[in-house]
C-alpha cells in the first residue's frame, strides 16, 4: 500500500532568542534595511587627501632692507618734489605742499614690505614707522632744498656770489638743529595731517597686498 504524498519541510531558521528568525547578512545574503528605510553610509577606502601646503612665508630681513630703501627713495624725492613746487623768488618762500605725495610714499614703503615680508603685521608695523620717518626727512631736507634756493636768489638779486650760501646738505646735516626750528615754526596742523597719512597709507597698502 503506496504512503499518502506529503510536502517537504522547509529548513526552519535557527531562533534568536524570543522565538523570532536570526537575519542573516554579509556576504551571500541580502542585508536587511536599516530602521527608519534608510541605508547605512557606505565608507570608502584608501587614505585621506593630503593636507595644503602651509602659505610661504616671507623673508622678514629682505623685506626690512628693501623698506628702508624704499624709504629713502621716496623722502629723497619727496623733497625734492617739495623744492620744485616752491616759490622762491619773493620776499618769502611759499611752499605747496599736498597729501598725495604723502599718500604714495607710504603705499610704496608698505608694498615693498608687505610683498617680501608676507603676512607678518609686525613687519607692516615697521613700514609705517618707515614710511612716518621717511616723509619727516622728505619735509626736512625739502625745506633745506628750498631755504638754499631762496637765499641763493636772495643774494645774487644783490649782487653777492650764490656760491657761498650754505648748501642743502650744509643745512641739513651740520645745522640741523636750526633747520628742525625753523621748519617747526613753519608747520601748522595741515603739516602735521600730511605727515600721519604716510604711515597710514603704508599699513593700509601692506594690509590689503597681503589679503588678496
Amino acid at each position: 500500500m503506496s504512503q499518502p504524498w506529503q510536502q517537504p519541510q522547509q529548513p526552519q531558521q535557527p531562533q534568536q532568542p524570543g522565538g523570532y528568525p536570526q537575519q542573516q547578512g554579509g556576504y551571500g545574503y541580502p542585508q536587511q534595511p536599516h530602521p527608519g528605510g534608510q541605508q547605512q553610509p557606505q565608507y570608502g577606502g584608501g587614505f585621506p587627501p593630503p593636507a595644503p601646503a602651509p602659505a610661504p612665508q616671507g623673508n622678514a630681513g629682505l623685506a626690512l632692507l628693501a623698506g628702508v630703501a624704499a624709504a629713502l627713495v621716496g623722502g629723497l624725492l619727496y623733497a625734492f618734489l617739495l623744492s620744485a613746487l616752491a616759490d622762491t623768488d619773493g620776499q618769502q618762500p611759499e611752499i605747496t605742499q599736498f597729501a598725495y605725495a604723502g599718500v604714495a610714499l607710504g603705499a610704496l614703503v608698505g608694498f615693498v614690505v608687505a610683498k617680501l615680508g608676507g603676512r607678518n603685521q609686525g613687519l607692516w608695523i615697521v613700514g609705517a614707522v618707515f614710511a612716518l620717518i621717511a616723509i619727516f626727512l622728505g619735509e626736512l631736507y625739502g625745506y633745506a632744498l628750498v631755504a638754499n634756493d631762496f637765499a641763493s636768489n636772495a643774494v645774487e638779486r644783490m649782487g653777492g656770489d650764490s656760491s657761498e650760501v650754505p648748501s642743502a646738505n650744509d643745512l641739513f646735516f651740520d645745522q640741523f638743529g636750526d633747520l628742525f626750528d625753523a621748519w617747526k615754526e613753519d608747520a601748522d596742523a595741515l603739516t602735521y595731517i600730511f605727515l600721519a597719512l604716510s604711515p597710514i597709507a603704508a599699513y593700509g597698502a601692506a594690509h590689503k597686498l597681503s589679503n588678496r
